[in-house]
């Protein structure tokens, strides 16, 4: 059974929250080479300038200012070197670990192309697991709200710096462990399997949701964002 060589767990902390227009503030990757209890590979992080002014509702959220983001890495320099390390991840046969993860790729796919360095899906995209999306499908009728923060009260997991980057992704990294001890169909999936099967999962969530909303007399939700790992504009 072929598992991934390793699990980068990735964040991004941003300016706002459209995908398609908001642009990253910080960055995180903490890696394992094997689950549960060893030691971290490695953990990079760091600012970056969006080149914007970073509206105060997103300040409040993970608490980097102007003034802190001036001296960061610049945006264009920021997007080349996270796509080159995650498109050099999945190359070397690793797996990305992230929470509601398209969110984060899909800003690094379309910055990508606005920077115009390779993007994610000219190498694959490779397998993504998605902490949201697992969740969503395998513990599919608990009540309450599905936030990192829930994740990790349900998972026994300490958030030790919510909305940092950093925490965050890794949180993410033990919340996944976490499920691959308590899923067996999870902990069997092979790493060509995975990203088939967790785009099932999230096309059959967003599609009872979408069908939700239209009933409620809401939009229904748009076809882009059924697109995954990377969503698209449309």
């Amino acid at each position: 059974m072929a598992k991934p060589t390793s699990y980068l767990s990735f964040d991004l902390e941003t300016t706002g929250i459209d995908s398609f227009h908001d642009v990253p503030v910080s960055y995180a990757f903490v890696e394992h080479k094997k689950l549960n209890g060893t030691e971290v590979a490695a953990r990079e992080t760091g600012i970056i300038n969006p080149g914007r002014p970073i509206p105060a509702q997103s300040t409040a959220v993970h608490g980097i200012t102007d003034a802190m983001a001036r001296d960061g890495m610049a945006l264009g320099e920021a997007v080349a070197m996270i796509s080159e390390r995650i498109r050099t991840h999945w190359e070397n046969g690793g797996a990305i670990v992230g929470m509601n993860v398209a969110y984060d790729l899909t800003m690094v796919e379309a910055l990508c192309q606005v920077y115009e360095v390779p993007t994610l899906g000219s190498s694959g995209p490779g397998a993504v697991l998605d902490v949201y999306v697992i969740d969503k499908t395998l513990d599919k009728w608990r009540k309450g709200k599905r936030t990192l923060s829930d994740l990790c009260l349900r998972y026994n997991v300490i958030l030790d710096n919510a909305h940092n980057a950093e925490g965050d992704a890794e949180a993410t990294l033990k919340i996944y462990e976490a499920m691959e001890r308590e899923y067996s169909d999870l902990a069997s999936l092979e790493i060509e399997s995975i990203n088939e099967t967790l785009n099932k999962w999230h096309h059959e969530y967003l599609s009872s949701l979408s069908d939700y909303f239209v009933k409620s007399g809401k939009p229904a939700i748009k076809p882009g964002r059924f697109t995954w790992p990377i969503n698209s504009p449309s």
